[in-house]
């Protein structure tokens, strides 16, 4: 049981796939370490956008579905 649960959101881009993978690691390493998160929960998500576009990533960082849980 968590007693509370963290969201973290992340936006990349479609061919970022580095990127991306090396999130999911990081959130699946801190969601195993007992020693960092005793009772909270971690969930997450992640958005691809299309290369080279800053104005969609500001657009999707206002998204309020990426932004909480």
């Amino acid at each position: 049981n968590a007693d509370s649960i963290i969201h973290i959101g992340a936006i990349f881009e479609e061919n970022a796939v580095k990127d991306n993978e090396i999130f999911q690691l990081a959130i699946s390493d801190l969601s195993l370490n007992d020693d960092i998160l005793q009772s909270e929960k971690i969930t997450h998500s992640v958005k691809l956008i299309e290369p080279n576009n800053p104005f969609q990533a500001v657009q999707e960082g206002k998204n309020p579905i990426l932004t909480s849980q």
